[in-house]
Order: structure tokens, then C-alpha cells, then sequence
């Protein structure tokens, strides 16, 4: 021990510390003293037993006398006394120093060779550790004693050391249980605080991390209900926004309880929490108006929090409970902190929401509006992804092309381009994509007139790759001409696209299942792209679409086109326009954006 007292007093006098009140405080509250301790006397058992000494002790250091609550090896009386007088006692050095104290020889030693115990207890050997309570307070000695000339080793030491750190630790955990029985009804209060502390703070952790992932309004609402009524338990929760067009009847929907918006508007105003304990107006300084509504919700306390938002506040969160409710500091700051957290939720959402509607009106302005043909019914419907803020690459078209070679009546065929197609991707370059490509397909048929279908999308393909356009997914492309004879024929390619559908004037509905590699991959491209023909009949109707249609994660794919045939089959007399609602509201739901598309003959 590098730090023990071998041979001076190593700092101040002895009784240096004895009179401390927060040590003699500690004594007093240890509760022990001269009657043997179960617990003391086994700490100072296992110092005689590992130390191999004939005798050890617990020594307790009051002011006026030092107590033995454990002891062994002692002479008669003090061994039944269990306490020496000051005089006697070693330890005091060690309470004094705060450090351990090892006397070899305790006849020769400067400090102690005058101490009685020598001669009375027969004391020659010593070595003191100092027992601390956990505040740092040196309230006694474990100590080892021998009636003979000692030379104690590094190891006894470390041992003595080792066993009076345990020593310590069992005397402050006395003085807590102590200090918890003395006050209990503090220790009650102080629990409650602290798991209401606990919870609160994993409220705000849970609010923290489920605001992160909100995307709309609707979502920070539900939010802000659930994570503020885990605790606080409200009887009402509103999420009140303040609007650019409060006359506006999409904004004003629902204004029936306003998220008791007249208390929410005076915080959106002051910028200030609101509390209003009570709603008699005299007491709490409302207006009539507010009390009204107060009364009207059934609440009588109410606490409305501001959501700042970049520039400005940007609405309130507001609570409420059925009757008086005290709310400490520590409720309002959760309060605060959750509307902090719900403010820059709504202010994600408003920035998204328009990212969204801008993206969605991006992708609609890019879309064919769809032409009128003489003998033809075409209709067709578009839906965006329904993750809120995706846009992608479906898309549909039907354009006119130039007049190809004499049809068998001598006239200029009538060619109809239609295609459906799908650049890979969720994204504003998805959609981006998605309009040069439809364009690009359009100057084809342009450039090639009286083309086969294969011949447009081919030229179509070199050119993405020779601008490195580098748009790359799935497309069918048909031309269709009108018939001498009544119908029209139809010609297609497809390129790695879900199959059409042809329900035919007969009754029959069929995939039209021909296809070859998907568009944009031309090292994977094996073999040219193939035409494909077919005669449609007066009464029959085409269905083209995109894959949202049919593929759904942890369903089949064949199962999903058999669930469109079926559907299609069954509504096969609607028009085309009915019929691609019916198709859109039953298979377009949580899916990705959707391309329907119907041509009736």
C-alpha cells in the first residue's frame, strides 16, 4: 500500500475530522454501535482467517470512544465491552489521516508507542484500513491485529484493502436503508417522480423517433395522440394549423370542434404556451367565445403549446382534460417538447405534400390526353404510387402517326399508335425519364411511316442509347389501322411488359402472351424485336396496363393476372371508361403507380 502511514501521522492532529457533523451524522445513522453485528463480525472473522492473525475488528470512531460492532480475538474485557476509549484507539489515526495505517511494531513506532493499548491489549502489530460511507466520510477501521513484531506483506494488505472496500460498501448501503425507512413517504414521492420521469423521458424518445418517419398531417395528428395520452392521459387532443385560406372549405373542413382552434389561435398569435386550469372566464381571463367551446368539449383545463415553425408558428398543440387538472413545470416542458417535435413534423409534411402534389402534377402534364377516333372508344386512367411521395415511370399514349403505304381500298392507311410502358424507377427522374421516352417513341413512328410496330420501338432503342438517355424498363407498343371491312387490325411489339388483354367479341377473354427482353439492357438483347398481329372485331375491347395491376409482395404474379382476367371478364359489357374504373378501384390499392388503359371496338 503505497499510500499507508508507516511511519509518521501523514496530516494533522488526531482528533483532526472527529467532530465533522456530516461523518458523526454517518455514525449515527449506521444504527450501530456496541452490540455485536452478525455482518460486522463476519468481516472481521475474515480478516483473522485470511490474514492468519489472532485477532481482528470493525471499529467504529465516534467522537467520544471507538465501538466494536465486530471483533475477534480480543482480551478480556474489552472483548465484551466491545469499545476502547480514545486513548486506545489506533484508528483515530486512520479517521484523522483518511488514510490506512500499518505499524509493524507498534513499541517502536513514533505514533503509536506511547498508546495504551500496547501494554493493555497487548497490541504490537497493526494494520487499518479506512471504512468511508458514500459520501466519502472516513467513519472508522477494518483493522488486523498481532501480539507479536509483524512485517505485513503487499498481499495482506491488498487483502485487508479488498475485504474493507466490501466493509464500506455494506455501511452505506445501512445508512440508505436507513435514510429510506427515516423517509419513507420522501423516498415514495421521489420514486413516483422518478418513474414519471422515466416514462416521460421514454415518451419523448418514442415521439422523437415516431415524428421521423410522419408524412402527412394526418400522421403527426395520430402521433401526437398517442404519445402525449401515454402519460398525460388528456381527454382531448387537437393538432390545430393555422391556414393561408382559413375561408377556404377544404381547410376549414371539419371545424366543428376548430382542435379548439379559438384557444389555438391566441398561442399561434403570442407565440406563448397557454394554460387555462380553469374555464370560468373570470378566473381564468378567456373570452366568452373560448369558454363556450370549452364547455361545448366538456373540458375544464386546457393547455395549448405552439408549434414554431421556420419563419413562423404554424399552428398549436392542444390538450385538454374533463376537470381541474395541476400540472406541474415538468408536464408543460413535456408538452412543449412534444409540440416541438410535432411542429417540425408538420413542417415536413407541408414541405412533401407539395413535393408531392408538384411531382404528381409533373407526371399528369406529361400524359396524353387521349384523341378522338371514329370507331374507337378509348379510355384510360392513371394512379401515382400510394406512398405519398413517389412519382415513376408508367405511362400511357395514343397518338395519330403519318399515313403509310395504300390499304387494300386504295386509300391511306389510318395508323393509331398506342402504346403502355413502365420506366424503372420511383422517382421525379423516373417520370422525367418517363416523357422522353413517350416522346421519343412518337418521333419514331414519325420517322418510320407505315413501319411495323417493331421497327418504331427499334429505332425508339437505338436512340436512347445513342443520346445515353440510358431510361431502361417495360413497354408494349400496337399500331392499330382500320379495316375495309369494318374492325380494325392491330400489330404489336413488347418489350418484357405485362400482357395485354383481349376480350373478344365472342365471349372469350386471352392474354395476348408474345414478348421479348425489356427495353434499355441491349447487351442482354439476343435476338430483334418481334411483330405481332391480330384482327379486333366489332365488339371486342383491348386492355393494356402496368404491373401495379398484378403484383403484389407475398402474391403470385399468375395468381394476380388470373385475379385481373376474372374481373375483366366479368365486367366485360361495361364501357371502356367504367371499365377501367372497376379495374383501377379493385386491384389499384397500396400498390405501386398504375396504368389502365381500354379500347373498345
Amino acid at each position: 500500500m503505497d499510500d499507508a502511514d508507516r511511519g509518521s501521522a501523514g496530516g494533522g492532529s488526531d482528533r483532526d475530522g472527529l467532530s465533522d457533523p456530516m461523518r458523526l451524522q454517518a455514525l449515527e445513522r449506521s444504527g450501530l454501535g456496541t452490540a455485536p453485528d452478525p455482518v460486522m463480525e463476519g468481516f472481521a472473522a475474515r480478516v483473522r482467517e485470511r490474514l492468519a492473525v489472532p485477532g481482528a475488528f470493525v471499529s467504529l470512531v465516534r467522537s467520544d470512544q471507538q465501538v466494536l460492532p465486530g471483533v475477534v480475538g480480543l482480551p478480556e474485557p474489552w472483548a465484551s465491552r466491545r469499545a476502547l476509549p480514545l486513548s486506545h484507539a489506533f484508528c483515530l489515526h486512520v479517521v484523522s489521516s483518511a488514510r490506512p495505517l500499518v505499524v509493524d511494531d507498534a513499541r517502536v513506532h513514533p505514533l503509536v508507542r506511547d498508546n495504551p493499548a500496547v501494554p493493555d491489549l497487548g497490541i504490537v502489530a497493526y494494520a487499518g484500513m479506512p471504512l468511508r460511507d458514500s459520501e466519502g466520510n472516513v467513519l472508522g477501521a477494518l483493522c488486523a491485529i498481532d501480539g507479536t513484531p509483524r512485517e505485513w506483506s503487499a498481499g495482506e494488505l491488498e487483502t485487508l484493502s479488498d475485504l474493507a472496500v466490501a466493509c464500506s460498501t455494506e455501511l452505506s448501503l445501512r445508512l440508505a436503508r436507513y435514510d429510506a425507512a427515516l423517509e419513507r413517504s420522501l423516498r415514495d414521492d421521489l420514486e413516483q417522480a422518478q418513474h414519471r420521469s422515466f416514462v416521460r423521458s421514454q415518451t419523448l424518445l418514442a415521439a422523437s423517433q415516431a415524428f421521423t418517419d410522419t408524412a402527412t398531417v394526418d400522421d403527426v395528428r395520430e402521433r401526437a395522440d398517442q404519445l402525449v395520452s401515454t402519460d398525460l392521459q388528456p381527454a382531448y387532443v387537437g393538432l390545430a394549423l393555422a391556414v393561408d385560406h382559413p375561408d377556404d372549405p377544404a381547410d376549414a373542413r371539419a371545424n366543428r370542434e376548430l382542435e379548439a382552434a379559438i384557444v389555438a389561435t391566441a398561442a399561434v398569435r403570442s407565440g406563448r404556451m397557454l394554460v387555462h386550469p380553469d374555464p370560468d372566464p373570470a378566473v381564468a381571463g378567456v373570452d366568452r367565445a373560448t369558454a363556450e367551446l370549452l364547455d361545448e368539449l366538456g373540458l375544464g383545463t386546457i393547455v395549448a403549446a405552439p408549434l414554431p415553425g421556420p419563419q413562423d408558428v404554424v399552428g398549436a398543440l392542444v390538450l385538454g382534460w374533463a376537470g381541474p387538472r395541476a400540472l406541474a413545470p415538468s408536464d408543460l416542458l413535456m408538452i412543449g417538447t412534444v409540440a416541438g417535435y410535432a411542429a417540425r413534423a408538420v413542417s415536413r409534411a407541408r414541405v412533401l405534400a407539395h413535393r408531392t402534389g408538384a411531382a404528381h402534377d409533373l407526371q399528369r402534364a406529361m400524359l396524353t390526353t387521349l384523341p378522338d377516333v371514329p370507331g374507337l372508344v378509348i379510355a384510360a386512367r392513371y394512379v401515382p404510387a400510394d406512398s405519398r411521395e413517389d412519382v415513376g415511370g408508367d405511362w400511357y399514349d395514343a397518338a395519330f402517326g403519318p399515313a403509310g403505304p395504300p390499304g387494300p381500298a386504295g386509300g391511306p392507311d389510318e395508323v393509331l399508335a398506342v402504346s403502355v410502358g413502365d420506366v424503372i424507377g420511383h422517382d421525379l427522374r423516373a417520370a422525367a425519364l418517363m416523357g422522353q421516352a413517350r416522346s421519343m417513341l412518337r418521333q419514331a413512328l414519325w420517322d418510320h411511316p407505315g413501319g411495323s410496330a417493331s421497327d418504331v420501338f427499334s429505332a425508339f432503342e437505338r436512340a436512347n442509347a445513342g443520346v445515353a438517355l440510358d431510361a431502361a424498363g417495360t413497354a408494349v407498343l400496337a399500331l392499330l389501322r382500320r379495316r375495309g371491312a369494318g374492325g380494325w387490325s392491330m400489330s404489336w411489339t413488347n418489350a418484357g411488359h405485362p400482357p395485354p388483354v383481349l376480350l373478344d367479341a365472342d365471349g372469350s377473354t386471352r392474354l395476348l402472351p408474345e414478348h421479348g427482353m425489356l427495353f434499355g439492357y441491349p447487351a442482354l438483347a439476343r435476338q430483334p424485336r418481334a411483330d405481332h398481329c391480330i384482327d379486333l372485331e366489332p365488339g371486342s375491347t383491348l386492355f393494356l396496363y402496368t404491373d401495379g395491376l398484378v403484383e403484389r409482395r407475398g402474391r403470385d404474379l399468375d395468381a394476380g393476372t388470373q385475379e385481373l382476367l376474372e374481373l375483366l371478364d366479368r365486367n366485360r359489357g361495361l364501357a371502356p371508361s367504367a371499365l377501367v374504373d372497376v379495374v383501377v378501384r379493385t386491384l389499384a390499392t397500396d400498390s405501386d403507380d398504375v396504368v389502365a388503359l381500354a379500347i373498345g371496338v
